[in-house]
């Protein structure tokens, strides 16, 4: 199996990857560039052939308070800046389309978060699923599904 790293990019978002030999782990977003750059590269290092995807952001609402969009856009641009020097090939997935292949969540923000966590926590029962690390897991269960339906290369 290829690893496989899946990004929830909030500031309060997580990440998981799932190994060359198919265990699945997950962690908070490191704080700071630094700290991401610095977790990114020792997983770049230690899973050679790493793959990433990363969930799709980058449209702001009306009601979204404007330094807090520039600050959301300038943290999902660096992250793209590290996963492109570190030569991890990436993909973006939009969270209607991760979200729809898990099955149906509440319309509310808060109810769908702990709905999503419940799901990944059944899931993944060895791991300690949190509000933090729910969003990346259930990108890398899509993610994975996918990877598993391409043709191997």
């Amino acid at each position: 199996m290829k690893p496989l790293l899946a990004i929830d990019p909030g500031a309060s978002g997580g990440l998981a990857w799932t190994d060359a030999e198919g265990i699945t782990h997950a962690e908070k977003m490191p704080e700071g560039m630094t700290a991401q750059a610095d977790r990114l590269r020792a997983l770049a290092v230690e899973h050679t052939k790493l793959v990433a995807v990363m969930e799709k952001t980058g449209t702001a609402r009306p009601t979204d308070a404007k330094p807090a969009a520039a600050k959301f856009a300038r943290h999902v641009g660096n992250l793209e800046a590290i996963l492109y020097t570190l030569g991890i090939p990436t993909t973006e997935v939009a969270p209607g389309v991760w979200q729809r292949f898990l099955g149906e969540f509440p319309k509310d923000k808060p109810d769908r978060k702990r709905a999503i966590r419940e799901l990944m926590a059944r899931r993944f029962p060895a791991l300690s699923v949190t509000l933090k690390t729910a969003d990346a897991l259930g990108i890398l269960t899509w993610a994975t599904q996918k990877q598993l339906s391409m043709p191997v290369e």
